[in-house]
């Protein structure tokens, strides 16, 4: 039987011969050009190449991307003759190209190799064969086939028969008698072809369509659980494709005794999350549940962390997630990582306590109220993005003391723009950072800015003066209780709230000769916590033109802060392992690892709906983790370097550790 392996293929686009065994995802097929190719088709993977249990998960972004091409592409995959989109034309291109075509078949879920039953076959079987598989995938009797077969002259002559003299249906069904192996692959084929068809925008059977097959009855069929999470772990093995290699303590993956990958390593946090164990349990608890990856030894991961400083913590996460927000922006301008992440963009800063239960004079905790037989904690500074439904975390640093907290600031909005290259519009801290320090790094950032003001000083002689002003108080109090918040607003908005304004603020030894301007706004009663204030104002310290803005609405979206809030409990209660380690280094990776996995959730989360073609999608962290848990590091992606950590190489140390 005729095998040519060396000819260019019009569905694949390319020479297959020199590209060897076909791969895991359609980089190259020649579905898209270029880098568009290769950013918005590789994970709808062709049907030819996933596990059946998984490619059953994947009808919804397959028909969904055979709707797409359909809008946007006519494929020349099929012959000039007859209905391009003809099913029985599609499954017969499907098993040409997919499998007879190439150099080195795939071999089957059933394990067998296609390519050896079929030489068992005579050439003169093999047009008999491919009927039967169109068969199987049409689900349809012999006297059917017979007749498409005999009314198509395009597919008799395409699966090698006489289009003048067809068999007929006894004759068909005599050469249909094959052994089990065959019968097996055949039904595996033909269900492939089915997906296929799918891929390619097919015009699928009534008959198949009645039974839940076809673009329009599967993006309008209901999200099942396995799809939902298939989807999820495709999009979790995207980002960890790109944020893995730079978490990999420094190892060289060339190295012979390289024998855990960092996908490993992420795979067994998410376990770690997900059962809230420590190492030592966790490692004992996934080798039992026999996963896909393989399991590192907790002592191992212990000694790998022991080895690294925070600043190399540090540098791992930005490495990371400079890789996780360039590998879509930079390419694919249509791509949803672009919209959560497209300017104007709002930043928040804030500090955030893991309590230890150690020493108290363990080194770099901070004392805090007693409680649940703590009496100090880890303290963190983190920033994030807020005001968006994907509100990416992009520094996150333990603080030795206090003081660091408004260098942390500057490292991080240094990274940001210059390492992430995001375009910051304006920045959101709370009292905490009423400070020197965070106001000339603002400054030097080039970024708007609210802090939120204390209660000293010029501050306070500004807020007794909004509030001796205050419009009927007592009215809006007695309405607040009733919780008639319509009524509220119509009083505030006839009172003409006082907006009391200073356009400079003389605080602690600030000597920079141009002084920050600040404002006041009324606390909205229905505000969560605004009954327990002692002030009915709050104030804001900020650069912008007080003249030139709505102070009102500033203040306003000065809630955007509490996102940042959001994300720390997310990344606290949900991703972070339980870690008993005294050693700074050891508690910077662990939050490290917490808020690569919460990345990673929001990775997913700017996706998903898009990817399956859904709205409102529901899903929880708990699902999340165990689809990281399931990844299997052999088919994590290698999408190729997308981002260099030596153009981070002229960073500074965050501190001698």
């Amino acid at each position: 039987m005729s095998r040519d392996t060396g000819t260019a293929d019009p569905t694949f686009g390319a020479d297959r011969a020199a590209r060897g065994e076909l791969g895991a995802d359609i980089r190259s097929l020649d579905v898209f050009s270029g880098l568009k190719r290769e950013r918005a088709a590789r994970r709808i993977p062709h049907p030819v190449m996933p596990p059946l249990e998984r490619l059953r998960a994947l009808r919804r972004p397959l028909a969904q991307m055979g709707k797409r091409r359909a809008m946007s592409y006519r494929t020349d995959g099929h012959p000039p003759e007859g209905d391009q989109f003809n099913f029985e034309l599609c499954v017969h291109q499907f098993v040409d190209d997919a499998y007879l075509a190439v150099n080195e078949a795939p071999s089957l879920d059933a394990d067998v190799s296609l390519r050896r039953l079929l030489f068992r076959l005579d050439d003169s079987e093999i047009p008999f064969w491919k009927a039967y598989v169109i068969k199987k995938a049409r689900d349809a009797s012999c006297r059917k086939i017979a007749s498409l077969i005999s009314e198509n002259y395009v597919l008799a002559d395409q699966l090698g028969f006489d289009p003048d003299d067809t068999p007929s249906h006894t004759t068909l069904s005599r050469h249909w008698r094959y052994d089990d192996d065959m019968e097996t692959a055949v039904d595996e084929l033909a269900l492939r072809a089915r997906y296929a068809a799918l891929w390619t925008d097919a015009d699928f059977p009534q008959s198949l369509r009645d039974d839940g097959w076809g673009q329009d009855v599967v993006l309008d069929s209901e999200l099942e659980l396995n799809e939902k999470m298939t989807a999820i772990q495709h999009l979790a093995e995207e980002a960890i494709g790109v944020m893995a290699p730079h978490l990999s303590f420094g190892r060289d993956p060339d190295a012979p005794a390289f024998k855990l990958s960092p996908t490993a390593f992420i795979a067994f946090f998410a376990h770690l999350a997900l059962e809230g164990s420590y190492a030592n349990t966790g490692q004992r608890t996934m080798e039992w549940l026999d996963l896909p990856s393989p399991v590192p030894n907790a002592d191992t991961v212990q000694k790998y962390i022991r080895d690294i400083t925070v600043e190399d913590v540090d540098q791992m996460f930005a490495h990371a997630t400079t890789a996780l927000l360039r590998q879509e922006v930079e390419t694919n301008p249509n791509d949803p990582l672009r919209e959560a992440l497209e300017p104007p963009l709002h930043l928040a800063y804030d500090t955030t306590k893991v309590p230890w239960y150690g020493k108290e004079a363990a080194e770099w905790t901070s004392g805090i109220l007693p409680r649940d037989n703590t009496a100090s904690a880890w303290v963190f500074g983190v920033l994030s993005v807020v005001g968006r439904e994907m509100s990416y975390i992009l520094g996150v640093l333990p603080l030795r003391q206090a003081s660091e907290v408004g260098d942390h600031l500057n490292r991080f909005l240094r990274r940001v723009i210059g390492t992430y290259e995001l375009a910051v519009e304006r920045v959101y801290l709370d009292s905490e950072m009423y400070t020197e320090k965070a106001v000339t790094t603002l400054r030097n950032a080039n970024v708007d800015y609210l802090i939120q003001a204390k209660d000293v000083g010029d501050i306070s002689d500004l807020l007794d003066a909004a509030e001796a002003e205050t419009a009927p108080t007592d009215d809006v109090s007695e309405l607040a209780q009733a919780e008639d918040t319509e009524a509220v607003n119509d009083l505030l908005d006839t009172a003409d709230p006082k907006i009391k304004t200073i356009e400079t603020v003389s605080f602690g030894d600030f000597s920079e000769a141009t002084k920050p301007s600040a404002f006041t706004r009324p606390i909205p009663p229905e505000e969560v916590g605004a009954r327990n204030r002692s002030r009915k104002h709050e104030a804001f310290l900020t650069d912008m033109d007080l003249e030139a803005n709505d102070l009102e609405q500033l203040g306003r979206e000065f809630r955007k802060r509490w996102g940042v809030e959001t994300s720390i409990r997310q990344a606290k209660r949900r991703f972070h392992a339980k870690c008993k380690s005294g050693k700074p280094s050891a508690r910077a990776f662990y939050f490290m690892m917490a808020a690569v996995l919460y990345n990673i959730s929001q990775y997913v989360d700017n996706r998903l709906e898009e990817r399956l073609h859904v709205e409102d999608i529901e899903w929880t962290g708990e699902e999340l983790l165990h689809a990281i848990r399931e990844v299997d590091p052999e088919k994590v992606p290698d999408w190729g370097e997308v981002y260099d950590p030596e153009d981070d190489a002229g960073w500074s140390s965050v501190r001698e550790v």
